[in-house]
Order: structure tokens, then sequence, then C-alpha cells
């Protein structure tokens, strides 16, 4: 990973700057062990709602309550709360942190729990997926091109991934998002950090 620089309005939150200013996968796995017991409440008044926003739009676009999902990134199991509540029953979740997938487990809302990186393309299988969910992994010294591309590789033909995204990191993404064979089918925005906008983007892969 490459040295980034943190915007103002994360030094007013000591946790999103601190994780933010990882410089390794390892560093970053460290840190999501140290934090993951109090995550969920560190989180609770700027991050909760993306989550159930993001399954309220995966609800959208696939209502089968069936469906093989992936929750890549899932850290402490905040988006497998919000889809089982809206009632979805196979739910896989992935992150690089054991200790957040550990927080995860006794929430009891997943099928399988992996730890491992997401970045390593052969993490899982090609085309196992219906729907990848991606919230808060496409960030500053989390998830670029390459987990893009490898996300992209584990969905079905005619699946669905769903990705949150700040503005700034989407300009950056935004290339590599156009080069890949799918349409976008959808898009939301939320104010988020006061001064942000955060994009809730689901991309329907080609047949």
């Amino acid at each position: 990973m490459t040295k980034v620089q943190v915007p103002e309005e994360e030094k007013k939150r000591e946790w999103l700057s601190w994780i933010c200013d990882s410089q390794t996968p390892e560093e970053l796995r460290d840190k999501y062990d140290t934090w993951a017991n109090s995550y969920d409440r560190d989180v609770e008044k700027d991050w909760r709602f993306m989550p159930r926003n993001a399954a309220l739009a995966l609800q959208k676009v696939l209502p089968t309550k069936d469906a093989k999902i992936l929750d890549a990134g899932a850290g402490t199991g905040l988006l497998g709360e919000a889809l089982a509540e809206l009632g979805y029953t196979k739910v896989i979740a992935a992150d690089l942190s054991q200790e957040m997938l550990a927080v995860a487990k006794k929430k009891q809302v997943y099928k399988e729990l992996y730890q491992c990186n997401l970045e390593d393309s052969q993490a899982f299988a090609k085309e196992t997926f219906d729907a990848i969910l991606a919230t808060g992994v496409f960030a500053l010294a989390h998830a670029g091109v390459a987990v893009l591309h490898n996300l992209f590789g584990y969905l079905k033909p005619d699946g669905v991934l769903l990705m949150t995204i700040r503005g700034d990191y989407r300009n950056q993404m935004q290339e590599a998002l156009d080069k890949l064979p799918w349409s976008l089918v959808s898009q939301d925005e939320f104010g988020i950090y006061e001064t942000d906008t955060m994009y809730v983007l689901v991309f329907r892969k080609g047949r």
C-alpha cells in the first residue's frame, strides 16, 4: 500500500484517521483486531445507517432471499444483521481480521465465515456468488482496483455487486469501474462525516 493523505474531516474522528492511515494489509488487520470489541459502539453514530441502506438497496434488485451472498469485508457483521432482518439466509462473511469475525460470529447471521485477504484472487472460486456487497471496503488504505477485479471474478454472470464509496475515492476508482463489463443499475447518495458524500452503487455483471 502507498502512503495516503488523510482528509481534514477524518481528523475529527480519531478512529477514522487512525484506521485510514494504515500502510500495509498486516497493519490494517492488526488495527481491526485491536478495535473489534469496541467497533460497533464507536461507529454507531456515523456508520450504522449505511449497512441498513445497503441492504435495502440490494433488496430492490435481488429480492430472492436464498441467493448466495458474499459480505466482503464483513467486519463485525453490521451488514449481516441488516440482511438477516430482511430475510436473507445464505450470507457468507469474509474479512481480513479474525477478531472482527469473532464478533460477527456471535450475531449468528452468517452461514459461513472466512478470514482472508480480498487481494487474493484465489480466496473464493470464480463465479460463486449471486451478489457481493462491500460496505466500507473501497476506502483509503483498504481496497482498490485489485480487490475490485477479484470481486468481479467471484460474481456469477448476471450477478450483482453493491459497494459503498465516498466521493473522493470514487473519483480515484472511476476509470476501473468504467472498464468492467457490467452496468450501473442504481445509485444512491447519503451525507456522511458532515461534509462528504457516500454513494451506494449497484452494478449488474454481464451474462
